[in-house]
């Protein structure tokens, strides 16, 4: 009966062992990766506001360039902006 009980206990003492190191470990990993989906929305949200900041800055620049007379090819050429790009300008 006591080395009954004993083995229950060791049993009890290595499962608890066992599922605090699960969830410990199922903590841990939540936690990386929290901060790694954090790290590459920031670094993502960073890319396309800075693409989106390029964008409007190059259609500023070729408003001001299609107002002092240079023609639309040369525009398109400096700015990298499309011809449909342009058109949205004029219109």
């Amino acid at each position: 009966q006591r080395e009954y009980e004993a083995s229950k206990m060791a049993y009890r003492d290595i499962k608890n062992s066992i599922d605090t190191a699960k969830r410990e470990g199922k903590e841990e990993g939540l936690a990386e990766g929290r901060e790694k989906g954090l790290a590459e929305g920031m670094e993502k949200g960073l890319a396309e506001g800075m693409e989106k900041g390029m964008n409007k800055r190059s259609l500023e620049i070729a408003r001001k360039m299609l107002a002092n007379g240079m023609d639309a090819a040369t525009v398109m050429e400096i700015t990298g902006l499309s011809e449909s790009q342009l058109q949205q300008l004029k219109g």
